[in-house]
């Protein structure tokens, strides 16, 4: 019988990250592994590398590492975007690119479609890091989209994780921030379990913290 494993997205920093917060997106991505979800990232470096570098290493898993990967910014519509350092995107972790021909994100998103909406509209729970621009932008569009804004804040399907400060105060609001990965990750099994999403914990390390 055929069942549709539940997606969890993660977003984060898209450029070099230090040698913390890598290990943390990468205990990120390898939790969302034991979890029995698949990994959907924007397919590119940073966290979305470090993220998908952890949930490739769990083995074995039932879910995949997908990627949905943006235009280059004002670039023809099949050109995949590059990085900073120049490098095209998906990384080397993404098991399924998802090619799409829309930009990274758009100034008026809420009339304007971009990359970003296909993450935010995609997701069934979703884990954030700290980040930029780009991260804020999936982060308001989390809050806007989806009924979120009607339901309690613990209710929200979306998770902060990492230093509170280094998310603004109106995200902060919006969203529960957890302060451990297992925190997150017993949150995220909430959520998930409300859904009526099938997962399973794969590891008495989240379930017994």
């Amino acid at each position: 019988m055929l069942h549709r494993l539940p997606i969890v997205a993660v977003f984060g920093k898209g450029s070099a990250l230090g040698d913390e917060r890598a290990a943390l997106a990468f205990e990120v991505g390898a939790m969302v592994a034991r979890l029995g979800a698949h990994l959907l990232t924007g397919g590119g470096y940073g966290v979305m590398e470090a993220v998908a570098e952890g949930f490739t290493a769990v083995e074995p898993r039932a879910g995949l590492s997908i990627g949905i990967v943006p235009r280059r910014h004002d670039g023809p519509l099949d050109a995949p975007n590059r990085d900073g350092q120049g490098r095209p995107y998906p990384n080397r972790f993404v098991e399924i690119p998802i090619m799409t021909p829309l930009p990274p994100r758009a100034g008026n998103w809420r009339s304007h479609p971009a990359r970003n909406h296909v993450n935010v509209f995609t997701a069934d729970a979703i884990v954030a890091l700290p980040g930029g621009a780009g991260t804020a932008n999936e982060l308001d569009m989390a809050g806007f989209y989806r009924g979120e804004a009607t339901r309690p804040r613990a209710q929200r399907r979306t998770i902060l994780i990492g230093p509170a400060e280094e998310f603004t105060s109106e995200h902060r609001a919006l969203f529960l921030h957890a302060d451990t990965v297992a925190s997150a990750a017993r949150r995220l099994s909430d959520i998930l379990g409300a859904h009526g999403l099938p997962f399973s914990l794969k590891t008495d390390r989240y379930a017994a913290s």
